[in-house]
């Protein structure tokens, strides 16, 4: 994997986390078991296809979902869903332009809740570009840019 890639992907959900979500990523970035993680992913397609995978653990979920809402009671599964999607799609749409430039023009498509994003990123017609954990004190978060592995993948920036 790519180290540069790595720290423009690690700051762009960083700063996503915190400017959407109101989470407050800490500098212990220990990866958490992915056991009943729930992940959301965004495929998009251009110069390569891809998807960008964010998985985050189900305490975090919730407060995440009850920050960017602003009302922790109305807060529900599928509205924790459509939230963790809307951080997927956003770190996708600002993460791409900073690690690939911004001629390649990709489009993404709508986000979805991935049941079980390992199966995902093990696919054989994927590559993992970059993996990143972010800690928060409400949990962890993973975001995964994985690649078409026959992609002919532009420098980063």
């Amino acid at each position: 994997m790519n180290s540069s890639t790595e720290k423009i992907l690690y700051r762009k959900a960083a700063l996503i986390f915190e400017e959407l979500g109101f989470l407050m990523p800490r500098s212990d970035t220990a990866e958490e078991s992915h056991a009943n993680r729930v992940s959301a992913a965004v495929n998009f397609k251009g110069p390569f296809s891809g998807c960008l995978i964010v998985s985050v653990n189900p305490d975090m979920l919730s407060q995440l979902s009850a920050n960017m809402l602003g009302d922790e009671e109305q807060s529900n599964t599928a509205m924790e869903r459509d939230s963790l999607g809307e951080i997927a799609n956003v770190i996708c749409g600002n993460a791409l332009p900073a690690i690939y430039g911004f001629e390649p023009v990709f489009h993404l498509d709508a986000p979805t809740i991935v049941e079980n994003a390992e199966e995902l990123a093990n696919d054989s017609s994927l590559i993992k570009q970059a993996e990143v954990h972010i800690s928060f004190d409400a949990g962890s978060a993973t975001v995964s840019l994985l690649v078409e592995s026959n992609a002919s993948v532009m420098k980063t920036s």
